[in-house]
C-alpha cells in the first residue's frame, strides 16, 4: 500500500473510455495543470446546495458559488472518475492548504476502487466571512492509493444517487431554516421586546434595593438586552 505519485499516476490516466485497461484510471475532462506531485485537483462542477439556501442550484461556466459563513455546501466536481476495473486502487479526499488557510475544509471522505461518476464533496465554512469557488477551479484533492489486494465487495453507490443526497441535504436545511424561523416568531410574539426591558430593569433596581452590588448585575443585564435587540431585529427581517 502507497500513494501514487505523479509519475505514478501519468502511466494509468486515460481521458477517453475507449482506452480504457484493467489498470488505467479515466479523469474526464482531464487537466494536465490539476496533476500534484502526489495527487489529482479537483474542480467545482455543477450542481451544488449550500445550507443556507437550502436549495439544488446550478452552476455554469464564470459564475461563483457563494459559502456563506458557518455553512456547509454539497459540491458536485467537475471531473468524472472511473476507478481502475482491477479494483487496485482507492482514492482519498484532501483539503488545500490555500482553502483551509481561508477556512474551508471539506468533510473528509473516501472513494472506493470501483467507484465511476462524478464526485460530491462536502465542504464547511468555519471563517468569518463568505467564501466564494468559482466554476471550474480547484477546490479540493484526491490522493490515490495502491491497495495490498483488490477489493471484493461492490461500492454500492450508484452516481445517480448524488441529486438524491442533494435533494436530501437541502429538505434537511429547510426545516433548520423554519425552526429558527418559528423560534423567533414565538419570542416576538409571546415575549415583546417592552415586556423584556421592563423586566430586565426591575431586576436591576430589585438588586440596588436588596444589595446595591451592581457591579456584576448591570454589564449581564445590559447584554441579555443586546442579545434579545438582536434576535428581535433578525426576526424582523
Amino acid at each position: 500500500m502507497g500513494l501514487l505519485t505523479d509519475s505514478d499516476l501519468e502511466k494509468i490516466i486515460v481521458t477517453q473510455v475507449g482506452d480504457l485497461k484493467d489498470e488505467s484510471l479515466l479523469i474526464t475532462p482531464y487537466e494536465e495543470e490539476s496533476l500534484t506531485p502526489v495527487g489529482y485537483d479537483l474542480r467545482v462542477g455543477s450542481p451544488y446546495a449550500t445550507s443556507e439556501e437550502a436549495e439544488i442550484k446550478e452552476l455554469e461556466s464564470g459564475q461563483l458559488l457563494e459559502i456563506p459563513t458557518g455553512s456547509t455546501a454539497l459540491i458536485t466536481t467537475l471531473e468524472n472518475i472511473r476507478m481502475p476495473r482491477n479494483r487496485m486502487i482507492s482514492g482519498l479526499i484532501e483539503s488545500k492548504v490555500t482553502k483551509v488557510s481561508k477556512g474551508l475544509s471539506h468533510i473528509s471522505t473516501t472513494v472506493d476502487p470501483d467507484w465511476k461518476g462524478n464526485l460530491l464533496i462536502a465542504v464547511h465554512n468555519h471563517s468569518k466571512e463568505s467564501i466564494e469557488l468559482k466554476y471550474g477551479k480547484s477546490f479540493c484533492t484526491i490522493v490515490f492509493i495502491r491497495n495490498e489486494s483488490p477489493s471484493r465487495k461492490e461500492c454500492e453507490k450508484d452516481p445517480g444517487r448524488m441529486k438524491l443526497f442533494l435533494s436530501s441535504f437541502t429538505e434537511v436545511a429547510k426545516k433548520e431554516k423554519e425552526r429558527k424561523a418559528s423560534l423567533r416568531n414565538y419570542f416576538k410574539k409571546y415575549v415583546p421586546l417592552p415586556v423584556i426591558l421592563f423586566l430586565a430593569f426591575l431586576g436591576y433596581q430589585l438588586d440596588i434595593f436588596l444589595n446595591g452590588q451592581t457591579t456584576a448585575f448591570f454589564p449581564a443585564i445590559i447584554g441579555l438586552i443586546a442579545v434579545i435587540f438582536s434576535l428581535y431585529v433578525s426576526g424582523k427581517k
